[in-house]
């Protein structure tokens, strides 16, 4: 008899999610493209600058979640290298340390 391998549900479901991500992007790329009218009010352009701001950390963070779930899904392993890089420098010094 052949062995069935069985895929968990998860790991089913990750190609929907990043086409989902994917399709996201351009979404919250409307919102940093969008101009800025010349006769807002202060508070207000401090809303949209914050917004904007806000919207270019989603893409930036989903850009990168993309490639997270892509590399888990096809089984690629992220080198630590660039994991120890996002750390912060008192977690990376000890990581130095214990080499």
């Amino acid at each position: 008899m052949s062995e069935v391998k069985k895929e968990s549900y998860y790991k089913q479901n990750l190609p929907n999610l990043i086409e989902r991500l994917k399709n996201s992007i351009s979404k919250i790329e409307t919102i940093i493209d969008s101009d800025i009218e010349d006769d807002i009010t202060d508070d207000k352009l401090f809303n949209v600058l914050k917004a904007k701001r806000q919207a270019s950390e989603d893409v930036i963070w989903t850009l990168k979640r993309i490639d997270d779930l892509e590399n888990e899904f096809n089984g690629v392993e992220e080198e630590q290298e660039t994991k120890s890089l996002s750390a912060n420098p008192a977690k990376r010094y000890a990581q130095q340390a214990n080499k």
